[in-house]
């Protein structure tokens, strides 16, 4: 049985993301929740980036791929926003 993404972690499933992406399944993982706690310029981790509705290039839609609208896979996202 494999594990699921969630349960290892950022990385786990950025390494998971990719073998998809290779079989052409697109599963998106934030490069946000992929640095998760680390502070960014702003005071805000790398979750609350994501999660936000402001990114470096302005506005954008919270936890959600810009180009196909996939959700982000990271398990913070089950969570309340932070």
């Amino acid at each position: 049985m494999t594990e699921s993404p969630a349960r290892r972690g950022p990385i786990g499933a950025a390494l998971q993301a990719a073998a998809e992406r290779e079989a052409d399944v697109h599963r998106y993982l934030s490069t946000g929740c992929l640095h998760g706690d680390m502070l960014l310029p702003d005071g805000r981790t790398g979750h609350q980036y994501c999660q936000g509705d402001t990114g470096h290039a302005g506005s954008k839609t919270p936890a959600q791929c810009k180009f196909c609208e996939a959700p982000c896979i990271c398990p913070c996202h089950a969570q309340e926003p932070q």
